[in-house]
């Protein structure tokens, strides 16, 4: 057992691209720290993954896209549930600190 604290960022952290951590990981889950400045997906490009995704802003902002062209905007504490293939873009995170968030991808 490690125990980890998903606010300490390392201070040695490179944040020219966004940041993935997986925390946890198996056959049926992933669960992932995710940190990102300034950061979005490049555009054009669609995340399509196949599972469900749930994803929870734990610090700054972030703005998400769908294919759809809906637009949800997520602030400290709150989280939203992405169906498998759901097309969907980051199109904006906090760009004077970090965005930290954990996802959880699950089928």
């Amino acid at each position: 057992m490690k125990k980890i604290n998903v606010f300490d960022l390392p201070s040695s952290l490179d944040l020219t691209k966004e940041v993935f951590q997986p925390l946890v990981e198996n056959e049926h889950i992933l669960i992932e720290r995710i940190i990102s400045k300034a950061h979005v997906t490049p555009e054009g490009q669609w995340y399509n993954q196949s599972k469900n995704e749930w994803v929870m802003v734990l610090k700054g902002e972030a703005e998400l896209t769908f294919i759809d062209g809906n637009i949800i905007g997520l602030k400290i504490g709150e989280a939203i549930e992405i169906p498998a293939h759901c097309q969907h873009r980051v199109s904006w995170t906090t760009p004077n600190e970090e965005t930290l968030w954990l996802a959880i991808h699950y089928q």
